[in-house]
């Protein structure tokens, strides 16, 4: 059942693109409002110091997708991303090549961002091979790591539930709480927040980008906690799904980035 559960945000809504209550108590009623109200009642809450959600460095060459995670199309019918293991700068790690691709990759996965907060992972973006065409769209992220939360459905307004109505009924899944989504942005200043234009309730990370990043492996550490609450005003509900996603680009050209390893820790 859960692997039928569309947990991450459709492609319109990435274009350019108080907390979840104690665990005894049941999450609130939404009426299939939330795709994330369905998660947090089957999915085991993670324990233990760390969560390991990506061990992209363990599987064999040439593995195709990775155990517990599953294609995630944005748009059906689309042509799919690529996703598969490949030795770059001797590490094993997934490679996103999408070469007419609008697909993700997604896990489902329950983690606590108030006892897990410590997000850790890497990505390396080559070097276009060759200069992106004019086009008055702006270019999307090259490399997204994706996150979707449950919330309390009592907190959005009546604008924000109207919407998710109509989008579950234009496209046929619900939607979860919130997406946060760190990305490379061309042109987008570092630790910029970035809103969707067709929905408040997907924000977007940007992180070091551009020149002088190519071809290296980018490290990060973030406190998802804080991001959120910088990103939406508010504590976090729990994490229910996390995916990376690279796609062709706004104005055609083929997308390309590697992905390493994916963690949850608990604070220092």
């Amino acid at each position: 059942m859960l692997r039928k559960i569309r947990v991450l945000v459709p492609l319109l809504l990435l274009a350019g693109c108080a907390g979840t209550p104690p665990d005894e108590e049941a999450p609130p009623q939404d009426d299939g409002l939330l795709s994330s109200t369905a998660l947090v009642r089957e999915l085991p809450l993670e324990e233990g110091d760390v969560v390991p959600v990506a061990r992209f460095s363990e599987l064999p060459r040439d593995a195709v997708g990775a155990e517990r995670w599953q294609p995630y199309t944005l748009r059906p019918g689309s042509p799919r991303t690529r996703y598969h293991a490949v030795e770059v700068d001797g590490i094993v790690c997934m490679c996103a090549d999408a070469k007419e691709g609008q697909s993700a990759l997604q896990r489902l996965i329950r983690v606590d961002p108030q006892r897990h907060p410590v997000l850790e992972w890497s990505w390396r973006v080559p070097r276009p091979a060759a200069a992106p065409a004019a086009s008055t769209k702006k270019p999307s992220p090259r490399a997204r790591l994706m996150l979707a939360f449950h919330g309390d459905p009592a907190k959005l307004d009546f604008e924000q539930r109207i919407h998710l109505r109509m989008a579950k009924a234009v496209t046929g899944a619900a939607f979860p709480y919130a997406s946060l989504i760190y990305v490379w942005q061309d042109g987008a200043p570092p630790e910029s927040i970035l809103r969707s234009p067709y929905s408040d309730r997907v924000r977007l990370i940007a992180l070091p980008s551009g020149e002088g990043h190519y071809d290296r492996w980018q490290a990060f550490k973030r406190d998802v906690r804080k991001d959120y609450v910088r990103a939406f005003g508010e504590e976090p509900g729990n994490i229910v799904g996390v995916a990376i996603y690279t796609d062709i680009d706004n104005g055609g050209q083929p997308g390309l980035a590697y992905y390493g390893d994916i963690t949850f820790r608990r604070a220092p």
